[in-house]
């Protein structure tokens, strides 16, 4: 359900602070974006060029979604394809209110068992896309990425999405998290935790950074208020 150590602490740590520096220009926004998140501010960045983990996921996601056909003759037959089960999941919880429709996303892939990605991908850093970790499993990034991307597929605006990435303080681990605000409220779908939980009610997590379309929110500094 974790992250591997020491490539978490380089992507949180290493990359988190020299992308602070770019920041501070003329990219940082003291406005609603930078929500406050398990007790900590945020500064906001649009600046989304040396995340190319992410920008990858999202651009291999979107064309695996619209392109369905290459991605499951390079897989299984496409009548196994986990093209179907997303598609199904997306038509299900867009009929479903905000609040039930985070449960229900929450709880399909939570159902998804547990595969370190040096075991699907020889590669530990590999992050999956909906329609890859549907098929074969994955870490704990890769079934918060889904869950972002399932209710944005469902029509969840894109603001209030966050990939998290975090602290364990009762674990000792880094881990991540996806967060959706409702109603102003963020509210936590993790791996960790059979149900959504409100961010207030969890004090075991310290925020390094989020992330989604738009940009990304660093926690390690803060702006004024």
């Amino acid at each position: 359900m974790l992250f591997n150590r020491q490539a978490v602490a380089t992507a949180a740590f290493l990359l988190g602070f020299t992308l602070y520096e770019t920041m501070t220009c003329n990219t940082v926004r003291a406005d609603a974006s930078n929500r406050a998140l398990f007790n900590a501010r945020a500064s906001f960045s649009s600046n989304l060029s040396r995340f190319t983990k992410w920008n990858n996921v999202v651009a291999r996601a979107d064309l695996q979604s619209q392109s369905p056909e290459n991605f499951c003759q390079a897989s299984v037959s496409f009548a196994l394809c986990s093209i179907t089960q997303w598609r199904d999941l997306i038509t299900e919880i867009r009929t479903l209110s905000l609040r039930s429709r985070v449960a229900r996303v929450n709880e399909v892939f939570n159902r998804v068992p547990y595969v370190p990605a040096e075991t699907n991908w020889h590669d530990a850093d590999h992050w999956e896309t909906p329609l890859e970790f549907l098929q074969r499993g994955g870490q704990c990034e890769d079934y918060a990425i889904a869950k972002i991307l399932a209710l944005e597929a469902s029509g969840v605006p894109e603001q209030d999405l966050q990939l998290v990435i975090v602290r364990d303080e009762y674990l000792s681990l880094d881990h991540a998290i996806a967060v959706v605000y409702v109603d102003d409220e963020p509210l936590v779908l993790d791996n960790q935790i059979k149900d959504v939980v409100p961010a207030a009610q969890l004090n075991r997590y310290v925020p390094y950074y989020a992330i989604n379309r738009t940009g990304w929110w660093y926690f390690g500094r803060t702006t004024a208020n």
